[in-house]
């Protein structure tokens, strides 16, 4: 995994997530852009049991509502097939897993000087995946 606040990678270690209501504010903070880039095994790794509970509850509601999904478009796919519908991963990313990727990525420690506070773009190019966003200084 490596991780780039504009363009230069740095520790991970200084990079915290906002969980609030807030995502995406920024109420005239200067930002800097970020950049994440896993594998796609890393990615498994890290999410196929919290994106199979999601899917699965998704699947349910969908079901009981007669009501469709970003996962429908799937077929309710597992995490591996998903990686081959890049749109269709970028918007359950954006929706529904991006937060518990990044707290898992980023657990609390004392070194924190930034914020990830956006999460703009989410692709998939040889086996890579990358998500750029921007994130606010810790004051």
């Amino acid at each position: 995994m490596h991780v780039l606040l504009d363009n230069i990678e740095v520790n991970k270690d200084i990079l915290i997530v906002n969980d609030g209501l807030n995502y995406g504010r920024f109420f005239d903070r200067a930002t800097k852009e970020y950049e994440i880039k896993l594998t796609s095994a890393e990615l498994i790794e890290l999410l196929e049991s919290e994106y199979n509970k999601v899917r699965d509850e998704i699947k349910t509601d969908d079901q009981l509502e007669n009501d469709t999904s970003e996962f429908t478009k799937t077929n309710y796919c597992s995490l591996p097939e998903l990686l081959s519908h890049s749109s269709d991963f970028e918007a359950i990313m954006k929706t529904y897993l991006h937060i518990m990727l990044f707290k898992k990525l980023f657990p609390v420690s004392k070194r924190k000087e930034f914020v990830i506070n956006s999460t703009d773009l989410i692709t998939i190019k040889d086996d890579i995946i990358s998500i750029k966003g921007k994130v606010f200084k810790l004051t």
